[in-house]
């Protein structure tokens, strides 16, 4: 693969890359030293490694939340060199074992720190992240959820938001996502997943019990809409990207695409779309009757428009919207407008 790919995905995800936490002179430095795309995740960990170096001089230093910074950046980074990567799944695995690693060093360095916790869910154990704000008696809690390729370390931009406002986090990797890829693919029951979260969380005696919300991003944003729907914990839910259904699956990018494949376990894109028939609100949308902002761009060329109008059509509950008809994915190019209102909408809900 060449050079044209490596320009084309950071053309395609600058964007995200930015409001993630990448630096912009890192992104166009890795551009420049990968030759092609089989050099893509070998750039991603250099810049990585240079990170958890310059953690390691701060620390030396005393300057603990300066080494937490950088041990977080160095997560995000061995984060991208991975999460397009299906073909040489033991370099994956390698990646992902250190992104895994660095944010474990960074979490207890943060300010406020992150707890690292395991969620019992059908014979195993997922992984994630417990936080709560400083000198606030039994906050709201907010379950952050990924989607194919968003984990509980590259949230933390948004856990931050959260934090601010008073409400403690719980982001976790469910079925075929971050760490739990590697003992439980993604499954049609995800959402038995999400509700073991809940049981999880409403447990902790940090946090009000009653007052449990959502953020759901992209894939997540189904589970986001599906969870209020079948579990009226949920008090007030975040679709940051609405995903009514998944029945344009195989007219997605390429890329994205065998993504869902080797998430799902799936050989062919017509397995892949029948596997992710799972991925439907048809019969729940309707039970929705709790606050819900729905986060969509008009521009989405993985989940249609289409799909937030039909679960807004649908939904019960009172509604707010943040939706550009010339916005991408998530809406990743104004970041800086979503991802804090996301927060500031539970915060009045919760």
């Amino acid at each position: 693969m060449t050079k044209a790919m490596v320009d084309d995905i950071v053309n395609s995800f600058l964007l995200r890359f930015l409001a993630d936490g990448v630096q912009y002179r890192d992104l166009m430095d890795i551009r420049a030293a990968t030759k092609d795309w089989s050099g893509w995740p070998e750039s991603w960990m250099r810049w990585a490694s240079d990170c958890e170096k310059r953690a390691e001089e701060s620390l030396a230093n005393g300057a603990r939340r300066t080494a937490a910074d950088d041990l977080a950046r160095a997560s995000l980074y061995y984060h991208y060199g991975q999460n397009m990567e299906v073909d040489n799944l033991t370099l994956k695995r390698k990646v992902h074992d250190k992104k895994v690693a660095a944010f474990m060093r960074a979490a207890p360095l943060l300010d406020p720190p992150l707890e690292r916790v395991e969620i019992p869910f059908d014979g195993i154990k997922m992984a994630g992240y417990f936080r709560v704000p400083p000198g606030v008696k039994s906050p709201p809690c907010v379950i952050l959820m990924g989607g194919l390729d968003t984990t509980k370390e590259d949230y933390l931009t948004v856990n931050d938001y959260c934090l601010q406002r008073g409400l403690a986090t719980l982001a976790f990797d469910g079925p075929g996502q971050g760490e739990t890829q590697f003992t439980m693919l993604w499954r049609k029951d995800f959402i038995k997943a999400v509700h073991a979260v809940f049981d999880y969380v409403e447990k902790r005696p940090e946090i009000n019990p009653n007052r449990l919300g959502l953020i759901g991003r992209s894939t997540g944003g189904h589970y986001a809409a599906l969870a209020p729907a079948t579990d009226k914990r949920v008090k007030a839910t975040v679709v940051w990207g609405a995903m009514y259904n998944l029945r344009n699956i195989t007219e997605i990018p390429h890329h994205v695409l065998r993504c869902f494949m080797y998430v799902s376990g799936t050989r062919t894109p017509a397995e892949a779309r029948e596997f992710f028939e799972c991925i439907n609100l048809e019969g729940y949308a309707e039970k929705i009757t709790c606050p819900m902002m729905v986060v969509h761009g008009g521009r989405d060329v993985v989940t249609p428009i289409e799909n937030a109008t039909r679960l807004m059509r649908e939904a019960r509950g009172k509604i707010e919207t943040l939706i550009w008809e010339d916005s991408m994915h998530c809406c990743h190019d104004r970041s800086h407008i979503v991802r804090p209102r996301m927060a500031d909408f539970l915060a009045r809900h919760l």
